[in-house]
Formats: C-alpha cells, structure tokens, sequence
C-alpha cells in the first residue's frame, strides 16, 4: 500500500514542480522574451529591411562571414523562421553551408536571446534549471555554448560547402560524359 501511495505522490509531485516552472517562466522569461521582441521589431523597421538584406549580401562575399557572422545576424535581427530565407541572398555554393551552420547556432543563441526561437527555449530552460539547481551560474555557460556552436557552425558551413562543390562537379562530370 505504502508504494502505490508513494507512486501517486510522486506522480502528482511531477506536476506541481512542472506547474511551479510553467509560472516562472509566466513571470520572468515571458515578459523579458516580449522586450526582446518589441526591442528587434523596432531595430528591424528603423534600420528598415532593405539595409539588412543589403547586409547579408555582404556578409555572404566570404566563408567566414557566410558561416559566422550571418547566421548570428539573421537569427538575431530576423528570429524564426524570417533567418531561414537570409540564404537567398548567397551565391548558391554558400546556401547550403549557410544552412548548416544557422542549424548548429540557432539553441545556443537562444539562451541569451530568447525571441531568437521563443518555442525551442524549453531547452536551454531545462538545461539552465539543472544547472542553477546545482547552484553554478548559467551565464558562463550561455556564453560558452554560443562560442562552441559558432566555430561549429563555421567548420559544418565550410564542410558542407566543400562536399557540395565536390558533389556538384561529379554530377556535371557526368553530364558531360552523358552528354
């Protein structure tokens, strides 16, 4: 009797800790992602959307600010999913790079910008509450995580790049002999 008693207190003790995160996150995350979006639209439309297409364009003339700088750019000033359609602006040999390395930087970044991709916060908040829970600071990590993610993000966005230009030249070898 004592087990199913304790099975059910664990399992309704479940709920309140999650009711318990739902409401502060209601208080403290949710009104700090509304600045942060009220903060980007207003850049956005000062700026206007001309100078920042301009921008991309650019910031996509090399590899190291295809796959460093403007993916941290878009994410930023463009949140989700306005970054994904930055890779427009790109020769088409950096698109797919470019691709990949706004995959690999998107969660990091949102720790410290949360109107990045408000819907994948939970996982930085589920990272930083174990975190915080073992009484270390989550900062620090934020920033490390977002440093990993861009030189990440720079050696995938250089990889895919190569592997596409390879790939490419062995289907246009082939149409040749084809042809």
């Amino acid at each position: 009797m004592d087990f199913i008693v304790g099975l059910a207190e664990s399992f309704i003790g479940f709920f309140q800790a999650s009711g318990e995160t739902i409401a502060g996150n209601i208080m403290g995350t949710i009104p700090t992602l509304l600045a942060l979006l009220f903060l980007v639209q207003f850049l956005i439309r000062l700026i206007g959307d001309k100078k920042i297409n301009k921008a991309a364009e650019v910031l996509g003339k090399s590899r190291i600010l295809s796959y460093l700088v403007l993916p941290t750019f878009a994410w930023f000033f463009l949140s989700s999913p306005g970054a994904l359609t930055v890779g427009k602006f790109l020769p088409e040999k950096r698109k797919p790079g470019f691709q990949d390395a706004l995959g690999r930087t998107v969660h990091p970044l949102t720790s410290l910008f949360p109107h990045i991709v408000p819907a994948e916060l939970f996982i930085w908040l589920g990272i930083a509450s174990g975190i915080q829970a073992l009484g270390l600071p989550i900062g620090g990590l934020a920033i490390r995580a977002i440093i990993v993610a861009l030189i990440v993000g720079l050696i995938s966005g250089i990889v895919t790049e190569k592997i596409f230009l390879y790939m490419l030249a062995k289907k246009d070898a082939k149409e040749g002999q084809n042809g």
